[in-house]
């Protein structure tokens, strides 16, 4: 049997108590290693490959490769999917789902117009400058199809940005055998997309970065997908904005001896269950608990539907770690820079203020990361990979962009006082074309400038 058969494995193996600042970082360097796995230069080179069609060839590379990858069966005229099909999955979906998806919807906007609401342009009084914000014309929204359907991805970025005032949004996502999901179809008509695009992969991310002769280009590319659609966003950035390259997605959880060894086992297996390639971490001072959690693990997966799943992520990249202290906890977190971080401590909000790296931070044991994905309010698309430490979750300012605004000088004194700096400062650079230009606004014109 494999290590990822569920009859054989035990969260208890996982558990360790390193001893170091180096131990911890020798059992965590698999975590930051997810992302470049030993084919990483063959997922590049198969995207560029793709990406290189798809700009060449327009609709018909798109067409080549959603046939091959995707079990697409339509041809050029059929990329995009009818929108009468929206409302009716709409209607078609259970109302217990749909009044949850009304919640969460409302949710979802109620937090980011608050959020908007603390974003105002500054236009400069003379001599000032300033910046006024705008929105993006035109984003594409991607929702993979792979081991799972996720409607959520919609509201999480497709409601983000029409609060922001996105006026044209353009929804992606596979296909199979000409049918999309109809949560999906669902989520799409909740939050105002009307035109879908049954393609997904990297010829999806292709087409909405080039443009073909029936997908409209568009300035930026938000959501989340596999190692491949990471990879063609990473590729066609710059060529067109992107929100972020998304890895496989983590959770920590830092727990002391009060927390609910249950709640903690069911979030990390929450967690695990995404991908094989998930990572699924308790940070915790104390070795009962550590060990009433393995014990809870072992029981769930023996019921849980993903269980091969989870077990192979566990075993690969999940860990229980023992730590001598709140402080050790605090800094190996900081260290792994999580998606996800969960506080299951008797006082949670006492530990915020120490944090400085997380995508989301879940305070207390009561708020599972899993309520972030569907009903917080805040987007659930989150920096992965450590790049917490350097980057934002996706929200109204992802959908904005900024202009400097420079107004003209608000005094002679002023302006001849600017004029003289910046000739001194461009000849100083060799630019004397610069110098000239400054001087043309000023009495100092053809004068000796010291």
């Amino acid at each position: 049997m494999s290590m990822s058969d569920p009859s054989v494995f035990s969260a208890n193996s996982r558990i360790f108590s390193p001893g170091s600042k180096i131990e911890s970082d020798e059992l965590l360097r698999p975590i930051f290693e997810r992302s470049e796995d030993a084919d990483a230069q063959e997922v590049r080179e198969a995207v560029r490959k793709i990406l290189l069609d798809v700009r060449m060839k327009g609709d018909a590379g798109v067409l080549k490769w959603a046939r091959s990858l995707d079990g697409f069966s339509g041809d050029e005229n059929s990329f995009s999917i009818d929108p009468e099909q929206l409302p009716a999955a709409w209607n078609s979906l259970p109302s217990t789902a749909r009044e949850a998806f009304q919640e969460a919807k409302k949710r979802i906007c109620d937090y980011h117009i608050s959020a908007l609401a603390l974003l105002h342009d500054h236009l400069p009084a003379p001599g000032e400058a300033g910046f006024r914000l705008t929105p993006l014309d035109r984003v594409g929204i991607y929702v993979p199809g792979g081991t799972a359907a996720y409607p959520s991805t919609v509201l999480m970025t497709a409601l983000v940005a029409k609060v922001a005032g996105v006026k044209n949004l353009v929804g992606v996502t596979p296909a199979r055998n000409g049918q999309v999901p109809a949560s999906i179809l669902a989520a799409f008509h909740l939050s105002g997309v009307t035109e879908v695009i049954g393609v997904g992969g990297v010829q999806a991310i292709g087409a909405l970065a080039f443009g073909t002769e029936s997908i409209l280009r568009v300035d930026k590319i938000v959501g989340p997908g596999n190692r491949f659609v990471a990879e063609a966003k990473r590729q066609v950035f710059g060529l067109v904005d992107i929100d972020m390259i998304a890895g496989p997605t983590e959770v920590v959880i830092i727990a002391d001896k009060t927390a609910n060894p249950r709640w903690v086992a069911a979030d990390l297996l929450a967690q695990a269950e995404h991908d094989t390639r998930s990572s699924a971490i308790l940070l915790t001072d104390s070795i009962l608990l550590a060990r009433e959690t393995a014990r809870e693990m072992d029981e769930m997966l023996r019921t849980l539907p993903r269980s091969t799943i989870a077990t192979e992520s566990i075993s690969r990249y999940g860990y229980l770690l023992v730590v001598g202290g709140m402080d050790e906890a605090l800094r190996i977190s900081d260290q792994i820079a999580p998606e996800h971080l969960e506080l299951h401590v008797k006082e949670p909000m006492s530990l915020v203020p120490l944090l400085s790296h997380a995508g989301a931070i879940f305070i207390g044991e009561s708020s599972a990361e899993v309520f972030g994905d569907y009903m917080y309010g805040p987007s659930h698309v989150l920096p992965t990979s450590g790049s917490a430490r350097f980057s934002s979750p996706v929200s109204v300012e992802t959908f904005l962009k900024r202009t400097s605004l420079i107004r003209g000088f608000g005094s002679r004194e002023e302006q001849e006082a600017i004029v003289r700096m910046t000739a001194v400062l461009a000849r100083l650079e060799g630019l004397e074309g610069h110098a000239r230009s400054a001087l043309q606004r000023s009495e100092l014109n053809g004068k000796e400038i010291i």
